[in-house]
């Protein structure tokens, strides 16, 4: 690790079970750079991942400004990947940083995350958290897992095959209606959880949300832990072992 490496991660080198070499050696998909991945990748960058490929096909709008923090007034009517990729790239240089102002969909998800060993989910949508889930599940890929409503995040890790897929998890969640009101904050509560959800499976170190859904209410301030199993009838999960 050049000296430089060692000034910009020193206070967390000495952690117990930290392991700089493996994030350096990571690549991490990032499935929106909106609040949760606008979070999510900021601390992914800071901690040294080295490859973090950023997926997008939204420009930035002013609606957007109360939570998603990588972005200013200056970046209204830009992609949102293209700002997202600079931000990061003035905070951590030492890392890869790739842009793709794309749409997921199940006709480029290979290609899109192609090459990256985990998924982070910064999505609005079930339609393309669907997508994301089969993608992880054919390719035994972890996904870490984000939602926000109202006051309240959402966040777990799933392990294919070991763990249950998305659908074992929210068999029957309904397609949101329009906008999702959300407090600004909560994006980047949870997407913080995701970031060190992914850096600590990518190190190794216990502990994780694997198994488990953590449900944060920000109004009550609990935060509750749910574990949940594998649906031995999932017609997406069951037959992988």
């Amino acid at each position: 690790m050049a000296a430089k490496e060692k000034e910009r991660y020193l206070r967390q080198l000495g952690l117990e079970e930290w392991n700089q070499d493996r994030l350096k050696s990571a690549g991490v998909f990032v499935a929106g750079v909106g609040g949760l991945g606008s979070a999510s990748s900021l601390y992914l960058a800071a901690a040294g991942v080295g490859l973090l490929r950023l997926c997008d096909p939204d420009r930035l709008e002013l609606s957007d400004l109360n939570r998603q923090v990588l972005y200013s007034e200056r970046s209204l009517g830009k992609p949102k990947v293209e700002e997202a990729r600079n931000m990061l790239a003035a905070l951590n240089p030492e890392i890869k940083i790739e842009a793709l102002s794309e749409k997921i969909s199940e006709r480029n998800i290979e290609q899109l995350a192609a090459g990256c060993g985990l998924i982070v989910d910064g999505l609005d949508n079930m339609e393309t958290r669907i997508v994301l889930n089969s993608y992880s599940v054919r390719k035994r890929i972890p996904y870490v897992y984000g939602a926000v409503h109202g006051w309240v995040g959402l966040a777990s890790l799933i392990l294919p095959p070991k763990t249950g897929c998305l659908v074992c998890l929210m068999p029957s969640l309904p397609p949101a209606a329009g906008p999702i009101p959300v407090a600004g904050f909560i994006p980047g509560a949870i997407g913080l959880i995701q970031a060190a959800e992914a850096c600590k499976h990518l190190m190794g170190v216990k502990g994780t949300l694997a198994g488990r859904l953590l449900v944060y209410d920000s109004r009550a301030l609990n935060f509750d832990l749910v574990d949940w199993e594998k649906n031995p009838a999932c017609p997406l999960c069951s037959k992988i072992e």
